[in-house]
């Protein structure tokens, strides 16, 4: 169990129950170039996330936390920056968008029409584009 982990207990989170969240691992730029074109049927979300960030955790339970029915409006990917930090930086040149970690960004038709990162990344503001 790592740091992020025992924070997760600490608050309590442990014992509740779970909306289950449906990630998808981006490992490849072919990923990538997936998720553009599958943008064209479905919105697609990608989350940035660093394991070793407190920041970046809580802003990934924070979108963990939109509703159900939300979370069927898009796809929801994730680029580990760590373990896949090409992936990470292709990302980051495809989408035309300078890195940063925690990051969000929502596609759709090929384009971003929203990115945030840090304390930006809210479930409402995510709830309101979908």
């Amino acid at each position: 169990m790592g740091i992020l982990d025992s924070i997760g207990n600490l608050f309590g989170t442990e014992s509740q129950p779970q909306n289950k969240f449906h990630w998808k691992e981006l490992t490849s730029e072919e990923d990538v170039a997936n998720v553009m074109h599958t943008s064209n049927e479905k919105p697609q979300v990608i989350y940035k996330h660093s394991s070793r960030c407190a920041t970046s955790y809580f802003a990934l339970k924070n979108v963990e936390s939109i509703s159900a029915e939300d979370q069927l409006k898009a796809d929801f990917h994730m680029v580990d920056v760590i373990s896949s930090r090409p992936v990470s930086m292709h990302v980051a040149e495809k989408l035309e968008i300078r890195h940063e970690s925690p990051q969000l960004f929502v596609i759709k038709d090929g384009e971003v029409i929203w990115s945030g990162s840090h304390n930006q990344i809210q479930a409402e503001v995510l709830e309101d584009i979908l």
